[in-house]
């Protein structure tokens, strides 16, 4: 493995949040997925934070999903979305989860 991709690799499993944002946004995803025509169901995440989770964690040293789950926590709350209104609302919500 070359120092550049250790750096960035380091860099990815140290950060609190998930930092595939910002190498890959949304915008590219949804168009990808479009053109594609991949369908997706609804879940507690939608299909762009499983997919950010899903990269950090496979590049993570950590590679529970409690660590995973704790980035999308720390994104939400990143994102000014309060992670204790988040929980109750689909926890209390009628979709199957």
């Amino acid at each position: 493995m070359t120092l550049r991709v250790q750096i960035l690799k380091d860099k990815f499993s140290q950060s609190l949040g998930l930092p595939f944002k910002e190498l890959l946004p949304t915008s590219a995803i949804e168009q990808a997925l479009a053109e594609l025509k991949i369908k997706y169901k609804q879940r507690l995440f939608d299909r762009i934070i499983t997919l950010w989770a899903f990269l950090s964690q496979v590049l993570d040293t950590d590679k529970t999903c409690h660590n995973a789950v704790s980035k999308i926590i720390a994104h939400l709350v990143e994102e000014e979305v309060g992670s204790i209104q988040f929980w109750h609302k689909d926890l209390n919500s009628k979709q199957t989860i």
